[in-house]
């Protein structure tokens, strides 16, 4: 499968969660082409905040795979991960984070979610520097601000 068919795949997952009240946030993780894992946010329905979707798809993979090293594997995500989720990608060594929403529009995508917002802000950081390759997909990224545009809307009311 192609790098467009998992973006596909992460959106998909990311539209469902919100028409099922969850947040727009999802991860899939590959390995030689091959679906290792599949998270969605789950913070609001399991009252724990760490439970992101890309915590959740990676401690999917490394039960799935038997090994706390992702070395080898993608992550697909709708938008760039938070410090939180950052941090982890970075111990399990995953290789490659592909996002649809351009990093050119991190302020508008922020804007969107103000809680990581502010931890980008606290924190100062900029992890391309740190780790994985991170490879954007342009032609997700009107998608998958529409899917956060989704969200806020139905937050909104």
């Amino acid at each position: 499968m192609s790098d467009r068919s998992h973006m596909r795949r992460t959106l998909e997952l990311a539209r469902r969660n919100v028409a099922e009240g969850g947040w727009p946030f999802s991860a899939v993780i590959v390995r030689d082409g091959a679906v290792v894992s599949e998270g969605v946010n789950t913070v609001q329905k399991t009252l724990d905040p760490s439970n992101h979707a890309e915590m959740t798809a990676i401690r999917a993979a490394t039960t799935s795979l038997k090994t706390l090293d992702l070395s080898g594997c993608e992550m697909y995500v709708v938008g760039l991960p938070c410090p939180m989720c950052m941090t982890c990608i970075l111990v399990s060594k995953i290789d490659r984070v592909i996002f649809a929403v351009d990093a050119a529009d991190k302020d508008k995508a922020l804007s969107a979610l103000p809680s990581t917002s502010a931890l980008y802000r606290t924190l100062g950081r900029d992890f391309s520097e740190m780790g994985p390759d991170f490879i954007q997909l342009s032609e997700f990224s009107d998608e998958g601000m529409g899917i956060f545009n989704e969200w806020n809307g139905k937050t909104a009311t």
